[in-house]
């Protein structure tokens, strides 16, 4: 056992400082994830109120976020490459929480939008890529997917706190003294980054990773940190627009869940704050749920696991649906969500290494945001759409349901497409 014990937490004699750099991974998670996409949700009403607008109208804010941060995606994976990412992380954080600043001085939805624009070129830096780029610098192919869910369950954790004390502010001070809160609470992340951040384990002095194996076990003389292929190589598979494509649904469903799930149940109980505490059990799963992912990639396979949890999150919806009938499905949805919920997170990001390696890990990462950005355009505004027109979202969970089944299909087929073709390029596993 301490054999064990030293291999997982020491390397060359001494604590190894991957632990210490997913825990800030953890707490960007647990601030800047959970600010950004969990509490988002919480303003359609009273905004929609006070602007006079419809929801449709409101979540175009959302809509021009994410094209800035799918521009900004292009790019901001290969900066993180250049630059440490613990300045990195501090630039993207303090623009966002700056935006946060002005949004609460806001007097009409075209004011917001641009400010939306703008924050989405920080948020594009500052919430899952940073994460992924810390856990695929510090942490071997044997533990990856467990560091990867111990980083990204932080969303759990902070949802649990952030949007009850968000949606109390709302109720008690406004909507306008809760952008100047998450404002103050997104940015405790930067004494964090500026302090314990340290990008490579070279920088410390570790030349092995946790989680490699020995060099009897691989066959390959290339480090596995650089093992792999390039993205322009990754570009002219048929492995990576699958899998791209399974990350983009995956995102329209996800997206559409946190942007109207508080609206949602609001209406179904007749109460703001039992739908707060709805939505924050759901996501209080993920604590466990993303861990439990992350240990069943590294022990059933990235492969398998990529095609079950989908099916979780079509349960999900299905039971969103079958809410307005009968609560109970409210609560059996909680359950679900634990493991369906943390498909968006862990999932693209732990199968992009396993297809493709590490050599390029960050700008391909930063590919996958893209993804996952055009699904969060997509999602909310259909959400919305059938809402203003139909009255209910019902219609639009049935719909998420089955494209959730969709992305099942496609990870099945994506691990499986361009097999030879990337071997020949220089990388199989």
């Amino acid at each position: 056992m301490k054999s064990k014990f030293e291999n997982l937490f020491k390397v060359d004699g001494k604590f190894y400082y991957g632990w210490v750099v997913l825990l800030c991974g953890f707490m960007s998670m647990f601030i800047c994830y959970v600010i950004k996409v969990n509490c988002y949700g919480l303003f359609y009403n009273p905004i929609c109120e006070e602007f006079g607008i419809t929801r449709t109208a409101f979540t175009q804010t959302n809509t021009v976020m994410t094209f800035a941060m799918m521009g900004s995606s292009l790019f901001i994976g290969k900066l993180y490459k250049k630059f440490p990412v613990k300045w990195m992380l501090t630039a993207c954080v303090t623009l966002t929480s700056v935006c946060y600043l002005l949004m609460s001085r806001t007097t009409a939805l075209w004011q917001m939008l641009i400010l939306a624009g703008i924050q989405g070129i920080g948020w594009a830096g500052a919430t899952n890529l940073p994460v992924t780029i810390m856990v695929s610098n510090w942490f071997g192919p044997k533990v990856k997917g467990t560091a990867m869910s111990i980083g990204m369950l932080g969303s759990g954790a902070g949802a649990l706190v952030w949007v009850k004390v968000i949606n109390s502010v709302i109720a008690n001070s406004g909507w306008r003294a809760a952008y100047l809160a998450m404002a103050g609470i997104n940015a405790l992340m930067i004494p964090i980054a500026i302090l314990l951040i340290v990008s490579m384990p070279s920088d410390k002095g570790f030349e092995t990773r946790v989680g490699d194996p020995s060099p009897e076990e691989t066959k390959s003389a290339v480090p596995l940190q650089r093992a792999g292929i390039t993205g322009g190589q990754a570009l002219k598979t048929g492995r990576w627009w699958t899998q791209w494509l399974a990350g983009a649904v995956t995102m329209i469903g996800a997206a559409a869940f946190s942007a109207q799930f508080v609206a949602y149940f609001t209406e179904v109980t007749g109460d703001s704050n039992q739908a707060a505490s709805i939505y924050a059990g759901a996501l209080g799963t993920m604590i466990l749920g993303k861990f439990l992912v992350g240990v069943l990639a590294d022990v059933l396979h990235i492969k398998r696991v990529s095609v079950l949890v989908p099916i979780f999150y079509a349960g999900v919806f299905i039971c969103m649906a079958m809410a307005t009938k009968n609560m109970i499905f409210a609560t059996i949805l909680i359950p679900m969500y634990m493991l369906g919920g943390a498909l968006p997170s862990t999932v693209p990001f732990l199968i992009t290494s396993y297809n493709f390696g590490d050599k390029d890990y960050g700008t391909m990462s930063g590919w996958m945001n893209i993804a996952g950005n055009v699904g969060q355009i997509v999602g909310p505004t259909v959400a919305a759409m059938v809402f203003d027109i139909t009255g209910t979202y019902v219609l639009a969970w049935y719909i998420f349901a089955a494209l959730m089944l969709v992305v099942s299909a496609l990870y099945f087929i994506s691990t499986r497409l361009s097999t030879k073709q990337i071997a020949e390029m220089g990388f199989e596993r």
